[in-house]
């Protein structure tokens, strides 16, 4: 392992020694995720900008594969980034495992797009951290070093406290979290601290005050909420603990279990109506999370086939899609994507823009869709629409042609059908690969042809 070598920005210098520390140290990365962009984006910040060793990194496609290595290797110290649509499963019941196999991971959430509601969810199920697609090097730097560490003094303190905390040191949490209040007032985590403190040495009354103060300093935070429906619960006041369940739920609607619980609270004092209304919810929630398992699976067994069988892609991708019904999402571009190549390699072009008009429909700002109607409009002989199409994917992101050789080519190819210029995409093309013989041609037949001009 080499010597790490700071990266320019401000802020950047701290996060880029933060990782490579924690890889010194023995802590690795791993990513479940079939986003090769990705992978290549982690591979460019640990081997090339932190020079890591190429052991510090694994990258699986299936859970039992990550599994295995957590059961191999559950002493060492792990950050995983982990593909929502990837975990196939309840994500609850794979952070659950993640955790129990590996303690001390740090679980990185990846996901295309994601809601108030879904963010409070995936962090009451394990996240440590969320990252939406796509992602630049620095952002990607920063998140994986805040999993990593806290960054900053106070920070530093509350990790202190929660540690202080975890080997029952009720006292010095206790010192530390007023020191924590001393630097931030009205900190809701300080208060935690202080009301778990409180907890540890059997103070209840204390610790109810203590997080009843960091409720009020965070509306939105949910630990203190959740730790007062557990106090209560324990002392039997059940109207406290239904209130306070109701208040997360406000905050998290997406929990199913806490709305079973409730439903059951509700049907316990009497409230019928409104114990159904909650039933009603959760089944509500689970149908709308079934579909999307299958809607996931569906795509996923499109992606296995989009190579080798096209005939069988298009059914599994129509399939991912229709059964997401009328709640497309940026989620659904990698599954449009496939299901526009197959039809484009079986010559339904015309199909192939009708399935990305449905998604853009929901997703306007999709560079990467306008991208493939303008080659389905190419392929189709329309070179004019292409051109429109492919002007309006690089408004929304002048940085496509960097995303890879043969993006840029496909670009200046389609600007020069329509008679416009593309030398400087074949440039860029040929940039990203100086010994691809064929994009040295292009790119000085283009410059001569309009040169020439």
């Amino acid at each position: 392992m080499g010597t790490y070598v700071a990266a320019s920005g401000p802020g950047q210098d701290t996060f880029g020694a933060t990782i490579f520390d924690y890889a010194l140290a023995g802590g690795k990365f791993v990513a479940l995720t079939e986003d090769g962009v990705f992978v290549e984006l982690i591979k460019s910040v640990l081997y090339h900008s932190m020079g890591l060793s190429k052991k510090s990194f694994h990258h699986f496609t299936r859970l039992d594969d990550l599994f295995g290595l957590l059961h191999q290797d559950s002493r060492a110290r792990f950050i995983v980034c982990l593909e929502r649509r990837a975990a196939e499963a309840d994500m609850s019941q794979v952070m659950e495992r993640i955790t129990r196999l590996c303690p001390g991971v740090g679980i990185v959430v990846l996901t295309q797009e994601v809601d108030q509601h879904t963010t409070a969810l995936l962090v009451e199920q394990g996240a440590h951290n969320i990252i939406t697609k796509p992602i630049s090097v620095a952002s990607f730097t920063e998140k994986l070093a805040f999993t990593i560490a806290p960054q900053g003094k106070l920070s530093k303190l509350i990790e202190k406290g929660k540690k202080l905390l975890e080997a029952g040191g009720w006292g010095e949490a206790m010192l530390v979290a007023e020191d924590i209040l001393k630097q931030k007032p009205d900190s809701a985590v300080g208060y935690m601290i202080k009301g778990d403190a409180y907890m540890g040495l059997e103070m209840t009354a204390r610790a109810e005050e203590m997080y009843q103060r960091a409720m009020k300093s965070a509306e939105l935070y949910l630990t203190p909420l959740k730790r007062l429906a557990a106090l209560y619960e324990q002392s039997g006041d059940a109207e406290k603990q239904l209130d306070c369940l109701r208040r997360l739920n406000e905050i998290s609607p997406l929990n199913t279990q806490r709305i079973l619980h409730i439903g059951e609270l509700e049907i316990a004092r009497g409230n019928t109506a409104v114990a159904d209304e909650m039933f009603r919810s959760v089944m509500r929630l689970a149908q709308r999370e079934a579909s999307e398992f299958l809607s996931n699976l569906s795509g996923r067994i499109a992606d296995i086939c989009s190579n080798r069988d096209p005939d069988m892609a298009i059914h599994y991708s129509k399939k991912a899609l229709d059964l997401r019904g009328d709640n497309l999402t940026a989620a659904d571009i990698a599954t449009v994507t496939i299901l526009g190549i197959s039809l484009r390699k079986q010559g339904k072009w015309r199909e192939a823009i009708s399935e990305y008009l449905r998604v853009l429909a929901v997703v306007p700002g999709s560079a990467i869709l306008l991208y493939n109607m303008a080659m389905a409009y190419s392929e189709g002989g329309e070179a004019n629409k292409a051109l429109n199409a492919v002007q309006k994917a690089l408004k929304l992101d002048p940085e496509l042609p960097a995303s890879g050789k043969n993006v840029a080519f496909n670009i200046g190819t389609i600007f020069q059908k329509a008679g416009q210029n593309g030398t400087r995409f074949f440039k860029s093309a040929y940039e990203q690969d100086p010994n691809d013989k064929v994009l040295w041609a292009t790119l000085k037949r283009s410059q001569a042809l309009h040169e020439s001009n």
